[in-house]
């Protein structure tokens, strides 16, 4: 082939290029080098509570937050970032997975860069939950506020690459949203109110119908691609076993409810919006397997977490003070009594991603 014919090569191949991947390229975006080729999507966009949080909670006045030792212990030299787990979180582990990046930073409480915003940021603030209260009983962000901060990262986004491309931006890249463990375990079980205005079914109804309004005002904000979480089998958590240690059939029987009903709501939703790319993500059953068969991934123990006693400790009770840590993680599904460890998490993102998430790609 003659020299002209060469040269028309990359001016064909930018036909091709779509216009968030062209921004990349400006901006200097080497992640995707990092994980042998281009992102899958332009951007991750994490909605939720403490699974997702990256450190969002660090610039909030609440004591529900992980900014001090052991937590971490595993990322970064063992500097806290806030992540509730000892290194890496499902956040992280699925934009590697996506080609972008090997750590998301939260919106808040960060020096946030041109490319950190370009390639996304988590919104989520660790216990919060479809219900307002939720997170009105911890002080954290409710989910509104979430969606606040994301107008306000849709207007950043525009500042640096303009109005157009920041659409295409959004309209391509991957929302996650990781939501209701909150509203099951530590509302309803544990605060006297809601159980006096619904049953768990009707309760159930309620955090489906917020969790759909959600995905709708994402939807009206651009969002095209989103995935969705069910719950977790709440009742295994070690903090939600009974006193006799056993997983609590209520609990469980709640997260199946809503995650039988949260499926069938993303269905409907998506003959509403003509969107095949909202998609729901069942976690219940990966996760029930590891807690009741922990030899068979490699675990040893799977009803206490590492830290401390592993059946109460979570987020200021679990700290180097006062609770010691267990001398192998990598043998425990869980890393405090409610979070599972960053290898437990590594496990599950493996098993959802071609499952599900490449589904929405």
């Amino acid at each position: 082939m003659g020299c002209g014919g060469s040269a028309a090569l990359p001016l064909l191949a930018l036909a091709f290029v779509s216009p968030w991947q062209a921004v990349a390229a400006a901006a200097g975006n080497g992640t995707a080098a990092a994980a042998g080729g281009r992102p899958r999507v332009p951007a991750l966009l994490v909605f939720g509570d403490s699974i997702v949080d990256t450190g969002n909670n660090n610039a909030v006045l609440t004591l529900t937050r992980s900014d001090f030792r052991p937590y971490g212990k595993d990322l970064n030299g063992g500097v806290p970032t806030g992540r509730f787990s000892n290194g890496r979180i499902p956040t992280d582990l699925l934009a590697s997975r996506l080609g972008l990046k090997d750590l998301v930073p939260a919106y808040l409480g960060t020096d946030l860069t041109d490319d950190d915003l370009l390639t996304g940021v988590s919104f989520a603030s660790a216990g919060t939950g479809y219900d307002p209260l939720t997170s009105t009983l911890v002080a954290v962000l409710p989910m509104q506020e979430e969606l606040n901060m994301f107008t306000e990262y849709r207007e950043k986004l525009a500042g640096i690459v303009g109005e157009e491309a920041a659409a295409g931006i959004v309209a391509e890249s991957l929302f996650l949203v990781c939501a209701g463990t909150d509203d099951i375990a530590n509302n309803y079980y544990l605060a006297p109110v809601r159980p006096l205005q619904y049953d768990i079914s009707a309760y159930v109804d309620f955090l489906v119908q917020q969790a759909c309004d959600f995905m709708k005002q994402l939807y009206q904000q651009g969002a095209r691609r989103i995935a969705i979480l069910g719950l977790p089998p709440v009742g295994c958590v070690p903090s939600q076993r009974t006193l006799a240690r056993d997983c609590d059939p209520a609990r469980n029987r709640a997260a199946r409810v809503f995650n039988s009903r949260l499926q069938a709501a993303v269905a409907r939703l998506q003959g509403e919006l003509r969107c095949q790319r909202i998609g729901y993500v069942d976690i219940y059953d990966v996760l029930r397997d590891m807690i009741a068969d922990p030899c068979k991934y490699g675990f040893d123990v799977s009803t206490r977490g590492c830290c401390g006693t592993g059946v109460f400790e979570v987020s200021l009770l679990c700290n180097q003070l006062t609770a010691a840590t267990c001398p192998d993680d990598r043998k425990y599904v869980f890393w405090d009594s409610f979070h599972p460890t960053e290898r437990a998490y590594e496990i599950i993102v493996d098993y959802l991603f071609p499952r599900y998430v490449e589904k929405l790609l």
